[in-house]
């Protein structure tokens, strides 16, 4: 597209100089006075008429969007201004008018097909247009053409002169009595949500310099100060207010409902060594968290997907209808790897494959015996998957474009076996052991598990395995303390957050482990397998706002809780721990510590004198000696970048070659 130039160098000004530039509509022909400036407007699609340009051999009028209300205010924007001028009548008497684009510009006119032009004659006919009011407003017919109408084309966009029915342009009036309304930006809510529990609900201001307000179901507005925690069922409004202007009110409703029981539980097998004749078993595909159901289908038969919470490792299938497969022996393979049989449900019933991508069943004496029933278990990244003893290509998998657990040779998502957790006898000796346990489950604990912090009343710990939280405890124990083995608890749960309570014969071992107990540095948005962690986040800024949610270096934010006990303005380590309230993840900050920016040194410049040379290998050898000298143990740790946190020989070589050559 390039820019429409006359003979005559047509220049159109905007005349965003002039005092006014609000416009109101023209309701009626009688409106129209000579000397008065005009401009173009469709409002189905909020867009003004800017300067001429051309396409191909056709001249029209630009879009310009503008915003559209009782008054256009059109300042800054690059809408066209006409001053109208009264260059005689019609054939039947009626007044027409000319329109001059701009103080010193051209006038506007038609002169074939679709055409909007420039016109530097004022006695022109091309540039008369008879004034039209209809249910739009008030429209522009050619004089010379009175079927020529100047409209707004919304596939192009343009504005041009059409017979056929486009889009109203419409005259609007300036007006310098009339003042543009002010707005406020009304504020963000959370979508509408379910939840069970509690729900923390932060309303985001995006008016700068505007306050919120809120109100609950029908109450009463009031003044927002920080996120809102809702237990019940609830309607929150919420505006934003600047000096005497008022937002428009958004809403959403936050509706609680019954927290999942999470019952009946599956722990993932890790080696194909745990199955176990007999023992009951599922297939999940974890990334969506679905676990197979029924057999079903028309001409291809699969296996149905089935939604299951799966919470810190464990899947659980209580009221669900996911397919249980029992366990029984099958023979080997060529290669000599063991094969196994799954029966569905107790039901006589096998799962088997036949053809194409199809998952079945087969029943009868000679089930167990077929082929085509006999699963190879094959440890992968993923866990342990299922390969058919027929033609070992075909895999159990999960399709997500279809869905359906089915064989395939193609790569599908993994589905991947878990198995019924049956609590031990002899007591429990792992964190994810416990976490497995069914609501209500009293257990003993017979492993290692270390203190991370104690707050709150309550003991967070760690083991190998995953997090623990003992709610309501009086013992206290510090950082790093190994519990003595045979404390007793009861394991709950509260949408997925488990805890253990009434918990006794809790004391040290007098055994530590500070790797296990130290937080863990926090760079992610965190897995629900991270609950009851104990982490933090490394240089949060904060300024004399409270901070209700911290960033995190892959660009999520996580939600804070806790927000009234925050220090002055600065940048800060947060520790503190992972807690879920509803659905949601937060971060309850247990202390904050005043960043300081690591020391910055020059790899190599041992004796700090910003130049890396012969006296620092010389000073290196002495340190390395084990000499009384004064040095940089940072530059001085330098065979690898970052350093290895040892200084020895291997430190010396590379800072010679880095003599000799200029390079490490």
């Amino acid at each position: 597209m390039k820019k429409f130039l006359s003979l005559f160098s047509l220049v159109l000004l905007t005349m965003s100089a002039w005092a006014a530039n609000t416009y109101v509509k023209v309701a009626s022909i009688d409106q129209l006075e000579e000397g008065k400036k005009y401009i173009l407007v469709n409002e189905e699609n909020s867009v003004a008429m800017g300067a001429l340009y051309t396409a191909g051999s056709t001249n029209y009028g630009t879009s310009v969007e503008i915003s559209i209300g009782d008054v256009i205010d059109i300042e800054g924007t690059d809408v066209v201004e006409l001053i109208a001028a009264a260059p005689g009548q019609d054939a039947t008497g009626n007044p027409t008018w000319n329109f001059r684009m701009g103080e010193d510009g051209y006038y506007m006119g038609w002169t074939s097909g679709n055409s909007l032009t420039g016109i530097n004659l004022p006695a022109s006919n091309n540039s008369a247009w008879l004034p039209t009011l209809t249910d739009d407003g008030v429209i522009l017919k050619n004089k010379v053409d009175n079927s020529r109408i100047l409209q707004y084309n919304a596939g192009s966009p343009r504005f041009a002169c059409y017979t056929s029915s486009q889009k109203p342009a419409v005259l609007y009036v300036q007006d310098a009595n009339v003042t543009p309304p002010v707005t406020v930006a009304a504020p963000t809510l959370p979508e509408s949500q379910e939840f069970e529990n509690s729900l923390s609900v932060t309303i985001t201001n995006n008016e700068e310099g505007a306050d919120l307000m809120y109100a609950l179901n029908d109450g009463e507005f009031t003044e927002y100060t920080g996120a809102l925690t809702i237990t019940e069922t609830t309607t929150v409004h919420a505006k934003a207010v600047k000096g005497e202007v008022e937002s428009e009110v958004v809403s959403a409703t936050y509706t609680k409902v019954e927290p999942v029981v999470l019952t009946k539980p599956y722990v993932k097998v890790n080696s194909a060594d745990e199955l176990e004749v007999g023992k009951k078993y599922i297939l999940v595909n974890e990334e969506r968290k679905l676990a197979m159901g029924e057999i079903t289908g028309g001409s291809t038969h699969y296996g149905s997907h089935i939604e299951i919470p799966i919470v810190e490792d464990v899947a659980y299938i209580g009221g669900t209808d996911v397919v249980e497969l029992t366990l029984g022996e099958g023979s080997m393979d060529v290669l000599g790897n063991d094969t196994w049989t799954f029966e569905i449900n107790g039901s006589g019933s096998y799962i088997l494959w036949n053809t194409g991508n199809s998952l079945d069943a087969v029943t009868g004496d000679g089930a167990t015996g077929a082929t085509g029933a006999q699963w190879i278990a094959n440890a992968t990244d993923d866990g342990i998957v299922l390969s058919n003893k027929s033609d070992n290509a075909r895999i159990l998998q999960y399709n997500a474009s279809s869905p359906r657990f089915a064989c395939y040779t193609s790569s599908q998502q993994p589905a991947v076996l878990y198995v019924e957790y049956v609590p031990q006898e002899d007591g429990i000796t792992t964190l994810a052991q416990a976490n497995a346990l069914a609501d209500d489950e009293a257990f003993t604990f017979d492993g290692d598990a270390v203190v991370t912090i104690c707050w709150k009343g309550s003991v967070y710990l760690r083991d190998e395995t995953g997090y623990g939280q003992i709610v309501d405890s009086l013992a206290v124990f510090e950082n790093g303390q190994v519990l003595s083995q045979g404390w007793n608890a009861t394991k709950t749960s509260n949408n997925g957050w488990v805890k253990f309570i009434d918990a006794s014969d809790l004391s040290a071992s007098g055994e530590t482990n500070a790797e296990l107990a130290a937080p863990q540095k926090l760079t992610s948005f965190p897995e629900e397998s991270m609950l009851n962690a104990y982490v933090w986040v490394e240089n949060v800024s904060k300024s004399f706002m409270p901070i209700r949610s911290i960033p995190l270096p892959d660009g999520t934010n996580i939600s804070l809780t806790g927000t009234g006990n925050q220090p002055a303005m600065g940048s800060y380590n947060i520790y503190g721990l992972i807690w879920k309230s509803g659905d949601n993840l937060v971060f309850e900050p247990v202390k904050w510590e005043k960043y300081v920016a690591p020391p910055t040194y020059l790899r190599g410049d041992v004796n700090n004198d910003t130049f890396i040379d012969i006296n620092d290998v010389a000073l290196l050898i002495d340190v390395v000696l084990g000499k009384d000298v004064e040095y940089n143990a940072l530059a001085a740790d330098c065979n690898v970048e970052g350093g290895d946190n040892t200084i020895d020989i291997n430190d010396v070589s590379a800072l010679i070659g880095r003599v000799l050559t200029g390079e490490w």
